[in-house]
């Protein structure tokens, strides 16, 4: 499976290094190289340096062939902006970390599917 990480810090490095031991084809995204470098120490990942918001970034980690796109980034606001695009791109799946309880409420969370995104 093809999966692509936006976010290289505590959640989005866990997440590379559990998957990537699972035979999965893994993609990180982040802004901070040293947090990708680490990433990429530690699991077998491609990295992709640049803002994940952003058509070029998401392109760049052709999320349009991707089976599974997941947004973990530290700010909710980055996650789903990525999330919502990547889907657009051509994503199978995308997933955004979020944490306002009220986007969860069911009828908020219909918006959200609506906008692309599978899972918050």
């Amino acid at each position: 499976m093809k999966i692509v990480i936006a976010g290289a810090g505590e959640m989005g490095s866990h997440l590379a290094r559990m998957l990537s031991g699972n035979g999965h084809d893994i993609t990180i995204i982040d802004s901070d190289q040293k947090l990708l470098s680490e990433v990429g120490s530690l699991a077998d990942v491609i990295t992709v340096e640049g803002d994940s918001t952003t058509f070029a970034v998401l392109r760049k980690a052709s999320v349009r062939k991707c089976d599974l796109f997941i947004a973990v980034n530290h700010e909710e606001n980055d996650n789903v902006v990525a999330a919502m695009l990547a889907k657009k791109l051509g994503a199978r799946k995308s997933i955004a970390r979020i944490d306002n309880n009220e986007y969860l409420e069911p009828n908020n969370k219909e918006m959200f599917i609506d906008m692309g995104i599978d899972y918050l």
